[in-house]
């Protein structure tokens, strides 16, 4: 049996199977294996992958060792049994092998599905944990991140899920998380009429929190570097002129370390023992508070606009509710303005939300091509026309 083969070649990463024991006996050969193809297939990253791999002996670990020494990058190594990963992080490989622990395995078959959007879907794993199931194809690096900023998040006071770890779920990934009892806001909404006020005041009075506490720039990303990069992921749809006057009127707006959500609205915050709890947070960043409002406006305006049975699909509540939150929203957050402000403001907001209507081939992921499409045609008549008058026009 081969202790090392290869699994996968792809363009730009060499992911190669171990199983078995590496041990003095055989190390030398699979030294020279691994050398052997490493010749053969040049590909910028290469990657390990342990999972049938049951014990490394120190003459194996000299193995990994030198191979790290020839490669420009750090070498992923996946799926590492507790035992290899103590032995690797006691000698110190880990911080020479970028190293994953081997993820505990689940099946969402009969767990309770309890909410549901464009990025995936959230199940009650019982009654004090869910875990939210990623789309297949959504890369394992951006779901390591959504853990990590929702756990900078809480350290910052926002309340969010307490996250725990990554676990593969069928065959995607998923994250683990704490919500006793919890159920979405959305849900709230829809089903307790009496108690619209009291709920949308709290969704209100979150959204006002998340935007007076500052996130530390070391730990956040930048807003305006995670629109660029969907910007330049929209290059099919615009010419090089268009997508650069997107990026110039980003750029525009005011900087600021003020944290962002990213995609706030009902179906993204769970309610638990009465107080509301962030759950998407994979757009955590930090900037003007404008791209929230022109994210939250993009689904509750522009989408209900578009496809009122998409918008309702993605929040999970009727149109006529969609839109009566968001003005309650709106007129709330801004109550200490002026009529003439309020409605200046409104209008930069409705105008920007253009922007992540712009960008729904990227953001939108999940949609039909006919509401990309859609969507591109309306930035190209109502947002790009204007980008040139709009630039600087925010000043709050």
């Amino acid at each position: 049996m081969e202790t090392v083969k290869i699994k996968e070649i792809g363009e730009k990463s060499l992911v190669l199977e171990f199983s078995g024991s590496i041990t003095v006996m055989n190390s030398e050969s699979v030294g020279q294996e691994l050398m052997k193809i490493r010749e053969e297939h040049k590909q910028e990253q290469l990657v390990f992958d342990f999972e049938k791999l049951d014990f490394v002996s120190s003459s194996g670990l000299r193995v990994l060792l030198n191979m790290a020494k020839t490669e420009k990058k750090k070498i992923q190594v996946f799926n590492v049994n507790s035992v290899i990963y103590e032995v690797l992080d006691d000698t110190g490989l880990t911080s020479i092998l970028e190293t994953h622990k081997a993820m505990k395995q689940y099946t969402s078959k009969g767990l309770e599905l309890i909410g549901q959007g464009a990025n995936g879907a959230v199940y009650r794993m019982d009654r004090e944990n869910v875990i939210k199931v990623f789309q297949k194809t959504a890369p394992l690096e951006d779901i390591e991140r959504e853990r990590n900023l929702s756990k900078q998040a809480l350290i910052e006071g926002i309340p969010t899920a307490i996250s725990y770890t990554v676990a593969k779920v069928d065959d995607c990934y998923g994250i683990m998380f704490e919500l006793i009892d919890a159920v979405p806001l959305s849900f709230e909404l829809k089903s307790d009429p009496e108690g619209y006020d009291r709920n949308t005041g709290k969704y209100i009075d979150l959204y006002k929190k998340i935007h007076l506490t500052e996130g530390d720039p070391k730990q956040f990303p930048n807003i305006k570097s995670i629109y660029h990069k969907a910007i330049e992921g929209c290059e099919e749809y615009y010419s090089q002129e268009e997508l650069s006057k997107l990026k110039a009127l980003v750029d525009s707006v005011p900087d600021r370390n003020t944290l962002i959500h990213g995609d706030y609205h009902p179906n993204n915050i769970m309610y638990q023992n009465g107080e509301l709890v962030l759950i998407d947070m994979g757009d955590m960043s930090i900037g003007h508070p404008i791209f929230d409002f022109l994210a939250t406006a993009a689904t509750q305006v522009n989408l209900v606009k578009l496809s009122p049975e998409y918008a309702e699909g993605h929040t999970r509540m009727p149109a006529e509710l969609i839109t009566k939150t968001w003005r309650r929203l709106f007129d709330t957050y801004f109550e200490e303005y002026t009529k003439e402000e309020r409605d200046r403001i409104e209008d930069q907001v409705n105008t920007f939300s253009k922007i992540k209507v712009a960008l729904a081939p990227v953001f939108g992921r999940g949609a039909s091509k006919e509401i990309i499409q859609a969507s591109v045609d309306d930035a190209k008549a109502n947002l790009l026309p204007r980008i040139d008058s709009l630039i600087g026009a925010v000043d709050w």
